[in-house]
């Protein structure tokens, strides 16, 4: 009895640890099954987050309002993997949401024309509200609409509302219940307004392109009623409200000219009534910034206006400033289904104003120059003789004549002097035409010119004396002078007319001045270049007749190669500047010879290595002379590398190929082939014939190969006969080129 009850307590311990071991890997399951939960939703809201992020990234550079709607709906349809993703947009007019992006399941897309009513279903509910609404259960909403038939079970729909206004809706839906949470609401409320954003930075973007396109308009326009005309057209639609009135101050500070656009007679007629007291125009006038206000009523700048219509309560006011001065205003009521004018509108009305004010400030412009038209037309044509003058005394005649027309005087004068005060010129002009004028006013002229200003006095009681000096900054000209009879010298059009006329003069002379002075300095440099150049050549000819004094075995052979190397380097298309170093350095190419022994310049027969290794220096030793000389630096690389030969066995440097210098090439073809046709004591000289065929042996070897082909079509065509065959050097040893 006791066994079988032992065994029994065995049987029921071991059971009990079974279920217990069972309740913990129950309870171990769950726990998995919870964190693997956890997981998956930590997963999908990092997806989310992720996807939302580069939405938010990708929105800053969108400014197509469908496109940016488009680029959110299918990023959260991804991010939520939810049926259906819709954003509409608000019908103010016809009080209806519509379709502008889907993303999802096709199945569930509403059609292209789904419009839905502002008061009707979950999206009515939030319009209304202005709040986000949310089912997990959309068979329990009783607001729920399904368009048709094609339902969802879980449904979130966050209005769209910027400034007060409502722009539409965002939608989320799925099928299945219970697939939001609170955290994806707050996702998709902070997605939202990354699109409100968007859409806000694209509709000033557009209202700002809008504007700038058309400043070129405003700039066109030739009356400033035309320019508020057209300022108080565009700022309703810039800013999308429902009024805009300008006023503008002529220059006597008087309101004559205003424009406005909408029909509100009651408010255009207060604000007409008295603009010189209004106090919302005055106080626009003196504001240094743009005026908003929310509510018209509320403020003692508008409450005067009696505005009882809602929908231009709020209102926006910028002046109009030219130079630092207010010159007019622009004022904006009632921002188009918006609470209120925001600080884009601002900065929007401040640009318009910009515009306008330069728009403006072009047509008092024009009108200056449209009232002076034929003066202008006169004082260009002064120029234009000025300029084309051939002398100081022909522009003098011109100034007095015009002078005399345009002033009506009874006789005009002009003296012109130098920098150092000598008179140039001085010219007469009355009724008979030019004359040298015995009489001109100094007194008068030398006070208007030490003064620095215009001078008039009364000569007699029929005329008067004007004096305009002609000054630059710089520099004094000289000075204008006329009579004019008593009854024209009171009216201040003339001494405008004539003022602009000096000033007008001045600058022409100033030119014409400048340029004779120039041409003058310009020949003077020249004529001094020439007798510099005249004198180098001199120069060089002297040392050219020094080396062949010491080796008359080769008199004569600088200036024949000079001349070949010349007209080769013509062939070759070598500028003048080229053509002079190069004639440079072929007289001088044997310089370095005046550091050579005598016994081994002169050495009747060959020279042994040590002679010879003496005389491969002298194109080192030459061009250390000629660097020396400021004006035969270009020549040195003649001087130094003539002996170099192109596979590389010349002297002194061992050159090949096209690291010789073009000249130095150029030169080295001229130089042999004078050496093989010239006479020598331990040879007779050699016939062009062979010396070329020689030449075209050593092409590619010694010499340039390209450049021994052009060498020979000018021997061909007996270019070159004169400077061959020459028996004597010319007395000018300098080529012009």
């Amino acid at each position: 009895m006791r066994k079988s009850q032992k065994t029994f307590r065995q049987w029921f311990d071991q059971n009990i640890n079974i279920l217990a071991i069972r309740k913990r890997l129950q309870d171990q399951d769950e726990h998995i099954r919870a964190l693997n939960t956890l997981l998956q939703s930590e997963r999908h809201r990092s997806t989310q987050f992720g996807l939302l992020t580069s939405v938010t990234g990708q929105l800053k550079s969108v400014l197509d309002q469908p496109v940016s709607a488009q680029l959110v709906a299918t990023a959260i349809q991804r991010a939520f993997e939810c049926s259906l993703v819709a954003i509409l947009t608000y019908d103010h007019r016809h009080w209806e949401f519509v379709s502008m992006a889907v993303a999802g399941n096709p199945e569930s897309f509403p059609s292209p024309s789904y419009r839905q009513k502002f008061d009707a279903g979950m999206i009515g509910r939030a319009a209304r509200t202005r709040k986000t609404q949310f089912s997990n259960d959309t068979r329990l909403d009783p607001d729920y609409v399904a368009e048709e038939n094609k339902s969802a079970l879980s449904e979130i729909v966050i209005p769209l509302i910027s400034n007060g206004d409502l722009k539409g809706v965002l939608v989320a839906d799925d099928k299945k219940a219970e697939a939001f949470n609170k955290a994806d609401i707050a996702t998709l409320e902070a997605v939202a307004e990354q699109l409100l954003n968007a859409w806000d930075r694209a509709n000033y973007q557009n209202h700002l392109t809008e504007l700038l396109q058309t400043s070129f308009a405003l700039s066109t326009l030739l009356e400033p009623q035309s320019v508020i005309e057209q300022v108080a057209s565009l700022a309703p639609k810039t800013l999308q409200a429902q009024f805009a009135f300008v006023t503008l101050l002529d220059r006597e500070r008087a309101y004559t000219r205003t424009a406005y656009t909408g029909d509100f007679p009651k408010l255009v007629k207060a604000l007409r009534q008295d603009p010189a007291k209004d106090p919302l125009i005055q106080g626009t006038l003196h504001s240094p910034k743009a005026i908003r206000l929310r509510d018209t009523r509320r403020s003692d700048l508008t409450s005067h206006l009696g505005i009882e219509d809602g929908t231009l309560r709020t209102m926006i006011a910028v002046p109009v400033r030219l130079r630092q001065n207010s010159i007019g205003v622009i004022l904006v009521f009632g921002k188009q289904g918006e609470d209120f004018f925001t600080e884009s509108d601002e900065s929007l009305i401040e640009l318009l104003a910009s515009q306008a004010a330069a728009a403006i400030e072009s047509t008092w412009l024009y009108q200056k120059l449209e009232t002076i038209h034929k003066t202008a037309s006169v004082l260009y044509q002064l120029s234009i003789q000025i300029i084309q003058s051939e002398s100081l005394h022909d522009a003098a005649v011109a100034i007095a004549e015009t002078a005399y027309k345009l002033g009506n005087a009874s006789i005009t004068g002009i003296i012109l002097y130098s920098k150092d005060n000598q008179e140039l010129t001085r010219v007469e002009y009355d009724q008979s035409g030019v004359n040298p004028g015995q009489y001109h006013p100094m007194w008068l002229i030398e006070q208007a010119i030490s003064s620095r200003n215009f001078i008039s006095m009364s000569d007699d009681r029929y005329t008067s004396k004007f004096c305009f000096p002609l000054q630059s900054p710089h520099r004094d000209y000289g000075a204008l002078w006329l009579d004019i009879p008593e009854g024209r010298s009171h009216d201040d059009r003339y001494k405008d007319n004539l003022q602009t006329l000096a000033n007008q003069a001045t600058l022409a002379l100033e030119r014409l001045i400048l340029l004779q002075e120039t041409r003058d300095q310009a020949e003077r440099l020249k004529k001094a270049l020439e007798e510099l150049e005249s004198s180098y050549d001199l120069t060089l000819s002297a040392l050219m007749s020094a080396l062949d004094a010491r080796d008359r075995e080769t008199e004569g052979h600088s200036w024949r190669v000079g001349q070949v190397a010349c007209q080769l380097g013509k062939e070759m298309g070598l500028d003048p500047n080229q053509l002079k170093t190069l004639e440079r350095g072929a007289l001088l190419h044997d310089i370095g010879k005046i550091g050579v022994s005598d016994s081994i310049l002169h050495k009747p027969g060959p020279l042994n290595p040590d002679e010879w290794e003496s005389m491969k220096k002298h194109p080192d030793i030459g061009a250390r002379i000629a660097r020396e000389v400021p004006f035969l630096g270009d020549a040195v690389e003649v001087i130094q590398y003539h002996h170099e030969r192109w596979n590389g066995s010349g002297y002194p440097a061992q050159l090949s190929g096209t690291n010789i210098p073009i000249l130095a090439r150029i030169f080295a073809i001229a130089d042999a082939f004078d050496a093989l046709t010239s006479q020598r004591p331990y040879r007779e000289s050699l016939p062009a014939e062979v010396a070329l065929d020689h030449l075209r042996s050593q092409a590619g070897i010694l010499f340039d190969a390209s450049i021994v082909d052009i060498f020979e079509r000018l021997i061909t065509s007996g270019v070159l006969d004169d400077v061959i065959h020459a028996t004597e050097i010319p007395t000018k040893q300098s080529t012009k080129n």
